[in-house]
Parts: structure tokens; sequence; C-alpha cells
């Protein structure tokens, strides 16, 4: 089947040989690598058989070395499919404009379906699609992303607590989740409240359980601060009357942070000028082939931003793609810091790690140098924070507590 496949995509010809013995000009073709096939005696002096279209220059070398009879009786396989053809003007015309048509049409948002929302959420929702150029009869390939609609939906449509964008062939699938309000509170397990970290006690602030610390005490990660039993006394031997609470409230601490931060003296960095190239591909396979735009911009320094377009045939999406590539010019900048000016980016850099480390509540109360220190043309600098901050977490009370 693959042998009788490959000799129909490169093309075979019935040959039929007329002459004494035509089975021995057969033989004479293997003995100069010309495979045949099918070879058939019709009588004793004629021989059909079939060779491959791109032996042919070596059966006319063979036909010269012999007094055989050669004629043609048949063209087979796929490059004679074509050349006929090409003799088939309206067929091929006619071929190659269904061919287009249904590229068109297939690039063409046909349908939008939008599930999980009520009536007024998706009117917003198509009404956001139609304002991003997202309707029926739209070409998708001046649509963004399924993410970056998603993302855009998000942000435009404050009621979405989620949605889903997904393409199929020409139609759009949009899924989503409202935004519910829960009235009913759900039941507090009881528990204490534990340190998270290492500190000294500066205040308290207490709603529900037995405070175990006080003011400038030393508490460490894991120390019970408020304990879920209003009666912690170890004489009653009750533990019935021990009913455990779920213990809240705030225990403000001192904690201390330590940090180091380095910043060069010598800054490099890209600027863009406002000067672009664009250039335009056919993305097939692993192949980039241009179609605009061939040469390269002279930029020294400079930036790509990529948009990749893909084209559909029916429901398929196609293994080719359009690229447009976006070229900008960046102008590099080389800045001289002085020490002073060094030292002021790293505490502001120092204080922006630590904003990310603590909670958004806490609050910055001592900011330190322990250490200063210019070496390889970089200051470096060690810091040290006093940060107030609620160190309580609520530790669950298990059976063995």
């Amino acid at each position: 089947m693959f042998f009788k496949r490959k000799n129909w995509l490169s093309g075979y010809i019935t040959i039929e040989i007329k002459g004494q013995y035509p089975e021995h000009f057969f033989d004479l073709c293997a003995k100069y690598h010309i495979p045949s096939w099918d070879i058939k005696k019709k009588s004793e002096t004629i021989a059909l058989g079939k060779i491959k279209l791109s032996d042919l220059p070596k059966l006319r070398v063979v036909k010269r070395k012999t007094i055989y009879k050669v004629y043609f009786k048949g063209k087979n396989g796929l490059p004679f499919f074509l050349r006929q053809l090409l003799f088939q003007k309206p067929l091929l015309i006619g071929f190659l404009v269904a061919m287009a048509v249904i590229f068109f049409l297939s690039n063409i948002v046909w349908r939008i379906d939008v599930s999980g929302l009520d009536e007024e959420i998706e009117n917003k929702v198509i009404q956001q699609l139609e304002e991003y150029g997202i309707e029926e009869g739209s070409f998708q390939w001046n649509i963004d992303s399924s993410a970056s609609i998603q993302k855009q939906l998000l942000t435009d449509v404050p009621e979405l607590l989620w949605i889903g964008v997904k393409k199929s062939g020409s139609a759009f699938h949009l899924e989503g989740v409202e935004k519910t309000i829960v009235e009913k509170e759900e039941e507090e397990a009881v528990g204490h409240l534990v340190a998270t970290k290492e500190g000294v006690i500066e205040d308290l602030f207490v709603s529900r359980g037995q405070p175990l610390v006080r003011t400038n005490d030393v508490v460490y990660p894991g120390d019970i601060l408020v304990s879920a039993y209003l009666n912690d006394s170890e004489e009653d031997e009750e533990e019935e009357a021990r009913k455990p609470v779920a213990a809240e409230g705030e225990v403000i601490a001192k904690v201390w942070y330590k940090s180091e931060v380095t910043i060069p003296l010598d800054n490099q960095y890209q600027v863009l000028n406002g000067k672009t190239e664009q250039k335009h591909y056919l993305h097939a396979s692993k192949y980039l082939i241009p179609i605009w735009n061939f040469k390269n911009p002279e930029y020294k320094h400079y930036q790509v931003d990529i948009e990749e377009k893909n084209f559909y045939f029916l429901k398929w999406k196609l293994p080719i793609s359009y690229i447009n590539q976006t070229i900008y010019e960046a102008e590099l900048k080389e800045e001289q810091l002085s020490e002073d000016k060094a030292k002021e980016i790293a505490l502001e850099q120092g204080r922006r790690q630590l904003r990310r480390e603590i909670p958004h509540d806490a609050e910055i109360t001592d900011e330190k140098v322990l250490h200063e220190s210019v070496e390889s043309g970089k200051v470096k600098l060690t810091l040290y924070y006093t940060v107030l901050e609620n160190i309580a977490k609520k530790q669950p009370i298990t059976q063995g507590d």
C-alpha cells in the first residue's frame, strides 16, 4: 500500500515493449537501476510494465542500446493529475474561489454564547464585548486573545467573580460566575490566639477570650496570647465548667526585621525614543516567511513586541499564522549616582521590600542603618526596622488540648 501511494505521489508510467523476448528488456532496466513492477506478458512479442516518472531519462538511455520498441500506454499519479487541472481552468478557478470563500468565512465570528449569568449581567458582558469589537460578523484577526478578553471583562464588569472565555472555531463560548454576598456568617471554631512571630507586646485589644500576656512581655512563635478558656485556673478540675470560646482580638507587638540592599553607582537603562518599525510574517511550522518590510532596522538597541493571529478553516486551526512584529528603537542611558543618591534609593527600595513582607496595616516605627559600605562601585546598606503589627493568629483547639 505504501509503495503504491508513494509511486502515485511521484507519478508513474505504463510502458509497452515490443520485440522478441520482451521480458529481457525489463531485466536490462533492472541492471541500469530502473525499478519496474506489474509486468505482464500479453503475447510472445509484447509485454507491459510500470516505471517511475523520474526514471524516464534512464529509460531512453536503455532504449537506444536495444532494438525493442517502447510505447507509452498510461500516465498516472499526482504530477499528471495536476497537469490536467491546469487545462481545466474553470474548474480550477472555481475550486480556488470556493476555498478562499470558506477560509474567509471561517475567520469570522458567527456565534457568541454566554452561560452561567443572569440576564442583566449577561447583557453587560455582551455590551462590553461589542465595545471590544467582538460581535457576530466581526473578523477574528482583529480580536485579542482569550486571556486578554477574560482579564478585560473582570475589570470592566465588577459583578463578575470569574469568567472563562473559550474560542471554538468561529464561535466564542463564555461561562461566568457572579459575585454573591453571603449573609449568614459561619460559626467560628473555638481556639486560642497564638503568636506568629517573635516580638515585644505593645498593646492588646481582646474582644473574646482570656489574655495571657501583658504589655512589654516577650513572646515567641507558638506562644498562646489569648486563651479560649475564660477561666484558665489549674485548680478548676471540672472540665465541663471550662467551656472554650473562639478567642478574638488583636495583639500588637514590636517586631524587628533586617534587610540588605545593594545599589550600583553606575546605572544603565534603556529608554524608548518613539521610533518604530513594523515587520509582517507568515508563521508556518518552525519557519518565518517575511511578507512585508524585508529589511532589519538599523537599531543598535531595541525592544520587540510580537502579535500573532491564527487562521482557521471551518473549525480547524491551520498550521499557518500571521505575525505582526513591532520593533521599538531604544536609547541606552547611563547615569552616575552619588553615594548620597544611591543611599536614598537603597532606603526606598528597602522600605518597598519590607512592605511586601509585612501586613498592609502594619506600621514602620523606626529605621536604622546598621552598616554602610562602598565596594566595587556599589553602595551596600544593612537596614534594621522596627514594626508594629498584629502577630495574633487563630489556633483551633484539638481534642488533646
